[in-house]
């Protein structure tokens, strides 16, 4: 599970440290994808998988079932971390999330996300306000 949230820098060569933390869930491979929120989302190779079959579960047409498949399978990047635990992010993802120099890895349980340190604090601002008081949430 991953958990938390990290403040990190991209080099020069569009490197990211992954959290320690996280990298042993990770010794099978990542799998990087554009996130929903003009983010980066990035999955362990296992759970990449279960998601791609759950696709097959959905309760959808077969057009949306394809629209799904593209929208994030084409988009999907097979990653590896090198000896310091760095991850390359494509200059392809580094422009779709606005991603410079300072970024945040965050935790989101099934996943870990990346993004630009500013749309994270504005993020959280947005989201402080949410009223989930009607929700019967498990904590």
């Amino acid at each position: 599970m991953f958990l938390g949230e990290y403040q990190h820098t991209i080099d020069a060569k569009g490197r990211i440290a992954v959290p320690a933390k996280f990298r042993g869930e990770l010794a099978r491979g990542i799998v990087l994808v554009r996130g929903i929120e003009d983010c980066i989302y990035g999955y362990a190779l296992d759970v990449w998988e279960e998601k791609a079959r759950a696709i097959d579960n959905l309760d959808v047409d077969d057009r949306t079932r394809h629209r799904i498949e593209r929208r994030f399978f084409s988009t999907a990047q097979d990653c590896e971390l090198d000896g310091q635990g760095r991850v390359v992010l494509p200059a392809v993802f580094r422009r779709y999330a606005n991603l410079t120099t300072e970024a945040v890895v965050v935790g989101a349980r099934t996943r870990f996300e990346i993004w630009d340190r500013t749309r994270w604090e504005a993020y959280l601002d947005e989201i402080d306000n949410d009223d989930f008081s009607s929700i019967k949430l498990p904590f």
